[in-house]
C-alpha cells in the first residue's frame, strides 16, 4: 500500500489530492510541521514534506511524486499521452508551477513568515509580492475562459498548480485582481478530492483551508 508523509499546511496535500483523484488506497502517517526547521529537519525519511512510501521506493519531492504517480498508477488519467499536442503544454505548466510560480512565494514565506524581522525585510518582501503578481498575471492571461490549464479536463498540471494557488490564496498573495485565476482557484477547490485533502489537513492541525 502506498504511505504517505503528511502534515498540514504543506505540500503533502497535493499528493492526498492527486491519492483521492485517482482512488488509490493509501495510507496516512499523520506528522506535524516543525516551524523551527522549516527548510530541514522534518519527521519524514528526507526531513522534507512530502514523501511517498511505496514499497521500497522511497520518494520525495512533490512534482516527482506526482509524476510517479501518474506514471506507475495513472493509467492514462490525469495527462495528455506522449507525443498528443497537449503534452507540451502540459509539462511546461506542470513543472511552471512550482519551478517558478512557487518561487516568489516560498520567498515571501521565507521573510514573512520563518524570517523572524519583517520590518528589516519589508522591501525584500514588497519585491517578493511583486514577482507573484506577476506570476498570477502569467496564469490570469492563460486560465481566462478556460476551466483547465491545458484541454477541456482536470490534469496533473492542474494538481501542481492548485496546491500553489492555495497557498498564494492562505497568504493574501491572490485575490480579487486576479478574478480568473481565483476563479479557476475556486473551482479546484471544491473538488471532492482536494476538498478532502484540505479535510485531511484540517482535522490534524485545525488549520481553515
Amino acid at each position: 500500500m502506498l504511505r504517505l508523509y503528511f502534515a498540514p499546511l504543506t505540500r503533502s496535500i497535493r499528493i492526498k489530492w492527486l491519492l483521492e483523484e485517482l482512488g488509490l488506497e493509501h495510507e496516512i502517517i499523520p506528522r506535524q510541521f516543525d516551524r523551527a526547521a522549516p527548510y530541514a529537519g522534518q519527521d519524514t525519511p528526507s526531513g522534507r514534506y512530502p514523501v511517498l512510501h511505496d514499497g521500497d521506493t522511497v520518494l520525495s519531492e512533490s512534482g516527482a511524486v506526482v509524476q510517479y504517480v501518474l506514471e506507475k498508477y495513472g493509467n492514462g488519467r490525469l495527462q495528455p499521452a506522449i507525443g498528443s499536442p497537449d503534452r507540451a503544454s502540459y509539462l511546461y505548466w506542470f513543472h511552471y508551477s512550482e519551478a517558478s510560480a512557487a518561487f516568489p512565494i516560498n520567498l515571501y514565506v521565507g521573510l514573512a513568515v520563518y524570517g523572524g524581522e519583517a520590518d528589516k525585510n519589508a522591501d525584500a518582501i514588497d519585491r517578493a509580492r511583486q514577482s507573484t503578481d506577476r506570476v498570477l498575471d502569467k496564469v490570469e492571461a492563460t486560465i481566462a475562459g478556460r476551466s483547465f490549464l491545458v484541454g477541456e479536463e482536470l490534469s496533473g498540471a492542474d494538481i501542481m498548480m492548485g496546491f500553489t494557488l492555495w497557498s498564494a490564496r492562505m497568504l493574501k498573495l491572490l485575490d480579487h485582481r486576479h478574478p480568473e485565476t481565483l476563479r479557476y482557484f475556486n473551482a479546484l477547490k471544491v473538488r471532492p478530492a482536494f476538498a478532502k485533502a484540505l479535510a485531511e489537513g484540517r482535522s490534524r492541525d485545525g488549520v481553515k483551508a
